[in-house]
């Protein structure tokens, strides 16, 4: 396989964890019609909500393209759990999605844009990114459960 096939792939995988339903939950059916009180629901004092599992997938996408661009073992400057805004209202609860939206697109571009040889280039190579796909679905079909567990605590008994 050559590197522009093993880029096609990657591009082929991206739209499988973040848009497809054949496999996961697009992310976009996840986000939909979440309030900003279902964002900030947490199921137990331990557990992250999903306004923090957006921002904690936003750092870790922009951390990723940052890894590939530069070839270093960059960490997110914010943490790997960022805090949540200081007004945890509305226009932030978009600016927080609109923040993992473009992360996710910065990523697409990169990969589409950039020779395939970067995509072997960062620190741990292609693996890398291939794992941060399967950190972004799996916290995708953490909000998909969480959002169901919140219909049910809702629903009459």
């Amino acid at each position: 396989m050559d590197n522009e096939q093993v880029k096609s792939h990657v591009l082929t995988a991206w739209e499988y964890v973040y848009l497809h339903d054949d496999w996961l939950n697009p992310l976009a059916d996840a986000l939909e019609g979440v309030s900003v009180e279902e964002a900030l629901w947490r199921p137990g004092p331990d557990t992250k909500g999903i306004w923090e599992i957006v921002l904690h997938m936003a750092v870790w996408t922009e951390n990723i393209v940052e890894r590939m661009r530069t070839g270093e073992r960059a960490r997110p400057a914010e943490g790997a759990w960022p805090v949540l805004p200081e007004s945890p209202d509305q226009p932030a609860w978009e600016l927080s999605k609109a923040r993992l939206w473009q992360s996710l697109e910065d990523l697409r571009k990169h990969v589409e844009a950039g020779p395939p040889e970067q995509l072997m280039s960062g620190p741990w190579g292609l693996a890398d990114l291939l794992c941060r796909f399967i950190h972004n679905a799996y916290h995708i079909g953490q909000i998909t459960k969480m959002r169901e567990c919140m219909a049910a605590i809702r629903q009459p008994q």
